[in-house]
């Protein structure tokens, strides 16, 4: 059983500790994101600290966002932001609480004991907390998570398949898996940063209906809309018309001003930065043989 482990998600090393008596350990795609024993890297820039405890709504607290449903809320307390997670299965009570520091550099996870008993290890992270979080740390101008398949060509080339639900996210990633040379970062999330050298997409560990997340990078070279086509075509898409379409794909904290502001700035300079065409495609290799040669 271990209390620490670090995860390595879009440039951003997270280190995860638990009090000696919660056993952790990461679940499901998030496994291939933890950093191995002993491997080198570069210092966590967050921390997140997981403790047995009676996870609740908080007082005295202004509701931020809920989800609908029941299913999670984020108040604004005291302390800094604070989500609270609740689920029918579950019970009434909540099952979980997270309070970070209003950079999202440091968090406390409080977990429900009777919850989580009869578990070997537990995933202070899981889902929805690991992406509710990102979204929030990465909107403290670091990047923007995506919809959106990657793939690294051979050359070492990034594209980006970006497209909401039912574009063919999750085809077109299949089809890229039979390519030679070619490595498929993730058919449903990308999350893109950017720095001098350029704009940089990373595989995250929340995957779509291929079930591929995998960890690494690759400077993005070209995005595409994807839409469903009577045959493949291509057409240019101009950086005002970009800016607009990834952020109808991209996640960001609605409820937060701030945090807006700098997803439509952070998008408007991946719009200028990389070439951005539509991508008009049949669900065959076709579309990927269309797309090598455009």
């Amino acid at each position: 059983m271990s209390t620490s482990f670090t995860l390595d998600i879009g440039g951003l090393p997270i280190e995860v500790t638990a009090d000696d008596d919660v056993p952790i350990a990461a679940d499901g795609s998030a496994r291939k994101f933890v950093r191995a024993a002993g491997e080198a890297g570069p210092a966590p820039v967050v921390g997140v600290h997981a403790r047995w405890g009676d996870p609740r709504a908080p007082r005295d607290a202004t509701t931020v966002f809920d989800s609908g449903k029941g299913l999670w809320q984020l108040y604004r307390t005291a302390a800094g932001p604070e989500f609270v997670f609740t689920s029918p299965v579950l019970g009434a009570a909540p099952y979980q609480s997270a309070v970070f520091s209003d950079d999202f550099r440091r968090g406390e996870i409080t977990l429900r004991r009777s919850v989580f008993a009869d578990r070997a290890t537990i995933y202070p992270l899981h889902y929805p907390l690991d992406e509710v979080f990102m979204v929030h740390l990465l909107s403290r101008g670091l990047g923007v998570e995506v919809h959106g398949g990657g793939v690294i060509l051979p050359d070492g080339r990034g594209w980006m398949f970006v497209g909401v639900s039912g574009a063919g996210k999750s085809t077109m990633s299949r089809m890229w898996l039979d390519e030679p040379g070619v490595r498929v970062l993730s058919d449903e999330r990308i999350i893109l940063r950017a720095d001098a050298d350029g704009v940089w997409m990373y595989g995250t560990p929340w995957h779509g209906d291929q079930q591929i997340a995998e960890p690494g990078r690759a400077r993005l070279d070209r995005v595409f809309f994807l839409r469903h086509g009577e045959r493949n075509a291509l057409a240019a898409v101009p950086p005002a018309s970009a800016v607009a379409r990834l952020f109808v794909c991209g996640f960001a904290p609605f409820h937060d001003a701030a945090g807006i502001d700098f997803s439509l700035g952070f998008l408007g300079d991946v719009a200028r930065r990389v070439r951005c065409d539509e991508l008009a495609f049949v669900p065959d290799h076709s579309a990927v043989a269309f797309a090598l040669a455009s």
